[in-house]
């Protein structure tokens, strides 16, 4: 058995690398619990902030509900319930245990970890890769055998090994609809926009078109009149969505990969998003303007106004644009393809071990 160990703390980043792992590859995959991963120098993210120690407790804290596999057994660990995945589980190492167990693959998710779990890897025997899932990290691909790539590098292109792809989730939760549950709800489901200059045109939005239901949904403050509330698991997320008619998205930074915008595409949805943003990035040929979406940033407010009123009232219209959404989510988006690339690529890397396995 294949055993990776990863640090991964983007919940759906998690699901999408089980995915992968464990159930396309069959593969085992576990993460890193304990503050002794920090004190060791090994995990080391946001460790220059001043809420750089409560990152890591937040991360790599046990839980009073984690339990504990085989505590005798030298390869023995703990699980804990995926509270946003909730009918999965999370294997759970400390580092002590982990120092003493075999490990066939180390991969680092966040760059500031990479020197650490790299330096772990090369302790263990293991095999060391990255992941990228934010747009423009500064990465150490010197110390990388092959790199995930969840994200587009224009004007750079990896010496290593590598594919590029999209992180898989559940095409159940998040399936075509055609509509069937939406009626006059323009959703947001961007984080923390209540604390950007977008969400003044977004107040502006409510007041010209009232008729509508403007609501954002999220963690961050601050929380106004037009906040709908915060989803705890990925399938509560997915069910608010399938309630929208139309989904904004002024999504300006961090975006690689972009888990909100291609669940808005593979439901079917007319997006009124910043698509320039998107222009360079994974999600861009998704973006049709005026077949699946519209560009807010090319439109005065009494134009988008006038969108959100078509796509209201214009039953037609709205239905042709969903289709078209969804379409074209199923057009760019193969997560088959994308894993069976990654598939000969890691067994070109995991030849001696999977061999032995």
């Amino acid at each position: 058995m294949i055993r990776v160990l990863c640090d991964a703390i983007h919940a759906d980043l998690w699901e999408s690398l089980r995915l992968l792992f464990e159930v396309r590859l069959g593969w085992e995959l576990y993460r890193p619990v304990g503050m002794e991963w920090q004190e060791q120098g090994i995990w080391r993210f946001e460790q220059h902030q001043p809420y750089g120690a409560g990152v890591a407790h937040q991360f790599l804290d046990p839980w009073p509900t984690d339990f504990t596999r085989s505590p005798d057994d030298p390869l023995g660990w703990s699980e804990r319930q995926d509270t946003t995945h909730p009918d999965e589980w999370l294997r759970l190492v400390t580092h002590e245990q982990a120092r003493s167990q075999p490990w066939d693959l180390v991969l680092a998710t966040l760059s500031e970890n990479e020197q650490g779990l790299w330096r772990f890897s090369q302790d263990a025997g293991a095999h060391f890769g990255i992941q990228v899932g934010n747009q423009g990290a500064q990465n150490l691909w010197p110390l990388a055998e092959f790199g995930l790539l969840s994200v587009t590098t224009p004007g750079f292109i990896p010496w290593r090994p590598h594919v590029y792809y999209r992180q898989e989730f559940d095409l159940d939760l998040f399936a075509a609809d055609y509509g069937a549950e939406a009626h006059d709800l323009v959703m947001n489901r961007v984080q923390c926009t209540s604390q950007t200059p977008d969400h003044e045109r977004w107040r502006r939005m409510a007041a010209l078109v009232p008729e509508a239901r403007f609501r954002w949904y999220g963690h961050c403050e601050p929380r106004d009149e037009w906040f709908g509330g915060d989803h705890p698991t990925t399938a509560e997320v997915a069910d608010s969505m399938h309630a929208a008619r139309i989904a904004w998205h002024p999504k300006r930074w961090s975006d690689g990969y972009g888990h909100v915008i291609h669940n808005w595409f593979s439901i079917g949805r007319p997006v009124i998003g910043s698509a320039g943003y998107y222009a360079d990035k994974l999600a861009g040929p998704l973006f049709e303007e005026g077949v699946t979406s519209f560009d807010m940033d090319r439109l005065t407010d009494g134009d988008l106004a006038g969108v959100v009123r078509m796509l209201l009232h214009d039953e037609d219209r709205w239905l042709t644009m969903c289709e078209a959404s969804a379409r074209r989510f199923r057009d760019v988006v193969d997560f088959d393809g994308e894993a069976d690339a990654i598939r000969t690529m890691l067994h070109g890397i995991l030849s001696d071990r999977l061999v032995r396995s």
